[in-house]
């Protein structure tokens, strides 16, 4: 279990490392909309799986009202959703790479 909270400490940190920087950048109003998709679907994408792995650890009393992590599974499925799909913020991301619009 040490290692599975080790992890997810891990990609916690990393996805608030972006954030921080976008966040500069924002301060600065130098931040683009291609980083911000990256920021947001990185961020959603690791709560998720931080999340369900947190379930997990918890066997069946993961899925029960007495922990949170159900009830926080459920609300990051419906952050996934507004502001943009993770395949919307891929869009962007692929036309930031590439210069083509993938939207036409």
């Amino acid at each position: 279990q040490q290692k599975k909270l080790a992890e997810m400490l891990t990609e916690i940190t990393k996805a608030q490392l972006i954030c921080w920087r976008l966040g500069n950048l924002m301060n600065v109003g130098k931040a683009t909309p291609a980083q911000i998709s990256l920021a947001k679907r990185n961020s959603v994408e690791m709560a998720i799986n931080v999340a369900r792995e947190a379930r997990q650890m918890h066997g069946g009393m993961g899925i029960t009202g007495e922990y949170p992590m159900m009830r926080h599974m459920m609300n990051l499925e419906s952050v996934v959703t507004y502001e943009g799909t993770h395949d919307i913020h891929l869009l962007i991301l692929g036309m930031e790479i590439t210069g083509e619009n993938a939207f036409t």
